[in-house]
């Protein structure tokens, strides 16, 4: 964003934070006073600070992130600054492009997958096979021994020195900045199963739906798919691109629907759901797409590549003949067997658990998943699935 971007790289506080959007702005009217010296700031000493710091401080709902875009505008509309700073000031704000995280050392990581820039600083060149890093990043520092190693200047032997130290038998860490150009390329850094997994599977409500259904329902199903997480739409876009295989198991039954009269349930409401997700989705990225292609592209996907198992245990055991003798488990593991044999029907691939990832926020589900060997993570139905449950199913997998 012009002036900005390689000072707000170096200076911009954690993401995620409740204060958060406070560090944003406390960052902004440093970099505002040193460009801009004539510029009255005192609305944001004033008011914006004090308002916002006492909001943070009796945790209230709004400053859990940030303040609405317009009111942001409002705000700097106030500097006097141009028309085209005051745009690239809101589109950078209104977006988690910049932060910082720390990622463990991997063995075998050296200077030669970074590369050093002019100034001295390390900026990730090349990503090993499981590793959080992306070509996004730039290494701060090194935590080791309880200490913080700033890494800018060093040689690249002393680099390579420092991230190989080993302390009470582990590596160090590092802690690194990742700056992405857009939400897209944000999602692009985050790392994909290893070849070891063949299938990644969600649950629907309050898992990849931030809402409870109920296992059916009669609402409109395009209203309901907004829904669905902003997470969920950008890892299934990724992994639909990567050809690689993914799912969806719920209690959600169309049989339990049917026999209460009501219109979606199972695969008739999972289906739809992720359909219409989908192609709002590509939509808002490409505006160039057109509809028909957003809808050809989405059905494509949820009707031929999309595996889906629904089934509600208790409802079933209670009345389909099949179950009588044997009973469903009241978890996941008959979902995941079902997905299985359609997977090896499509594609003579056998699927064994250890080579399956599940999101789900039951508790049971998870556990029961875990003593099979899918690599399972609970997912906390207040937030629905998100890019930190990718994470540690990422870790896990990379790991196993």
């Amino acid at each position: 964003m012009g002036i900005y971007t390689s000072r707000v790289v170096n200076e911009i506080g954690v993401q995620g934070t409740p204060s958060h959007y406070l560090k944003d702005l406390e960052v902004l009217v440093a970099l505002l006073k040193k460009d801009f010296p004539s510029l009255d700031l005192s609305i944001f000493t004033s008011k914006v600070f004090p308002e916002a710091k006492k909001a943070i401080s009796e945790k209230k709902k709004e400053s859990k992130l940030r303040m609405g875009v317009e009111d942001l505008k409002k705000h700097i509309s106030s500097l006097n600054v141009t028309e085209q700073v005051t745009k690239d000031v809101v589109a950078w704000l209104g977006c988690n492009k910049v932060f910082t995280f720390i990622a463990a050392v991997q063995p075998g990581l050296e200077a030669k997958h970074f590369g050093q820039t002019q100034d001295g600083n390390w900026r990730v060149a090349s990503v090993p096979p499981g590793s959080r890093l992306s070509v996004y990043d730039t290494l701060v520092d090194v935590l080791e021994g309880g200490k913080n190693h700033p890494v800018k200047g060093l040689s690249a032997k002393d680099l390579t020195a420092l991230m190989q130290k080993k302390g009470a038998d582990r590596l160090p860490q590092l802690r690194v900045y990742r700056k992405t150009a857009s939400k897209r390329q944000m999602y692009e850094a985050l790392r994909l199963p290893p070849p070891s997994i063949k299938m990644t599977l969600w649950d629907m409500d309050l898992c990849l739906l931030k809402v409870h259904t109920g296992g059916h329902t009669n609402l409109k199903l395009q209203p309901l798919s907004k829904e669905v997480t902003e997470a969920y739409c950008y890892l299934m876009d990724i992994m639909i691109e990567k050809k690689l295989t993914t799912g969806v198991v719920t209690f959600s039954d169309k049989k339990v629907a049917k026999a209460i009269e009501s219109q979606y349930g199972g695969e008739d409401l999972v289906r739809p759901l992720i359909f219409h997700a989908l192609r709002r989705h590509w939509m808002q990225l490409d505006r160039t797409l057109q509809l028909q292609d957003a809808i050809n592209k989405a059905r494509s996907f949820v009707e031929n590549d999309l595996y889906v198992k629904g089934a509600y245990p208790e409802w079933r055991n209670r009345n389909d003949e099949e179950f009588k003798k044997k009973p469903m488990p009241n978890s996941k593991e008959w979902h995941m067997a079902q997905v299985a044999k359609e997977f090896e029907a499509k594609t003579k691939q056998k699927v064994k658990p250890e080579e399956m990832i599940l999101f789900d926020d039951g508790e049971r589900n998870i556990r029961e998943a875990e003593r099979q060997g899918v690599v399972g993570v609970w997912v906390n139905e207040e937030t629905g699935f998100t890019v930190q449950d990718w994470e540690e199913a990422m870790n896990e997998a990379w790991t196993a």
